[in-house]
């Protein structure tokens, strides 16, 4: 940042129009204020946030700013740079699978690194689910931690919501629901007034629950409704999902005796936008879903013929 921070200090507040006498008072002389703006010197840290404070501007939004007027971009380590390879494939499929050495890696960098910034965060958080149980649960304490240290950061209690969420649907595809409904509650107590946060919350929480009953017709009506009211507000995509989490879910718990139609239509249509140039066996990857093709056979029609059933 040499040198670069005051001509960006100074645009601000110009803008403001502040004066550099009322900015700068008790914090740089009038000698040294010109110097600064002109990019002649730079500031302490502590300066700096006494100047973004007189500006009421956050750290965040300065640096941002910063990045925009200067286009410096961060290099990546090598650790990082794992991180983004692996995000980049899961965000091309949510179940594209990491090669041994990138898990290894992930994991690696995730319980030896001390700090982390927000960005950082986020990119553990895409790719966590593809690790072990055990490294998924150290890297999540391990994160709760961090964030708990940050609690007025921007955007933290969003991520602490996404955290305990997350480990609580792990929990609930490892057929451990009592497990998901501890960390459900967590992930409430960060949650936001969002729709999703209100309809896809609501649902995990209720599917925990029912799941706790050992009852899978008690599952299936305590979720129906939530699934209905996403259909109904054109949110078919994210409906077709919690159906889908929800069969894993009864799966994991030994409660799942047949596919349903509602269940044969999800996946029917969530196939549709899987990346299949990715996948070099169809079939093989089909076999992953317990029952599946036992229901196709019964039913004496392909998958593709429940597209339209819901």
């Amino acid at each position: 940042m040499a040198h670069t921070i005051g001509p960006l200090i100074k645009t601000v507040r110009q803008a403001e129009e502040i004066t550099q006498a009322r900015l700068y008072a008790n914090v740089l002389s009038r000698r040294q204020a010109i110097r600064f703006e002109a990019g002649e010197t730079d500031i302490t840290t502590e300066r700096l946030f006494q100047l973004l404070a007189r500006l009421d501007m956050t750290a965040a939004e300065f640096q941002y700013r910063w990045e925009k007027q200067t286009a410096v971009a961060a290099t990546p380590t090598p650790q990082q740079a794992i991180l983004d390879t692996a995000q980049a494939k899961l965000d091309q499929w949510l179940d594209a699978d990491l090669t041994p050495g990138e898990e290894q890696a992930i994991e690696a960098y995730a319980l030896t690194r001390p700090f982390f910034t927000l960005n950082q965060i986020d990119r553990l958080m895409a790719v966590m689910p593809k690790l072990a149980p055990a490294p998924y649960g150290r890297i999540t304490q391990k994160l709760a931690r961090l964030l708990a240290e940050m609690p007025d950061a921007p955007q933290v209690q969003r991520r602490r919501y996404r955290l305990w969420a997350n480990l609580g649907i792990r929990e609930l595809f490892s057929g451990e629901a009592v497990q998901a409904q501890k960390h459900f509650t967590q992930a409430a107590a960060f949650a936001n007034d969002s729709l999703d946060d209100r309809i896809t919350g609501g649902f995990n929480q209720q599917l925990a629950a029912a799941l706790v009953t050992g009852d899978a017709a008690n599952v299936y009506a305590a979720t129906d409704a939530v699934i209905a009211h996403m259909r109904g507000l054109g949110l078919g995509v994210d409906a077709d999902s919690l159906i889908d989490n929800r069969r894993h879910a009864l799966t994991a718990a030994g409660l799942h005796a047949h596919w349903t139609p509602a269940e044969l239509g999800a996946m029917a249509r969530l196939v549709t936008i899987v990346p299949w140039p990715l996948i070099q066996d169809k079939a093989a990857y089909l076999r992953r879903f317990p029952g599946l093709q036992t229901a196709l056979d019964a039913a004496g029609r392909p998958l593709s013929a429940f597209r339209d059933v819901y």
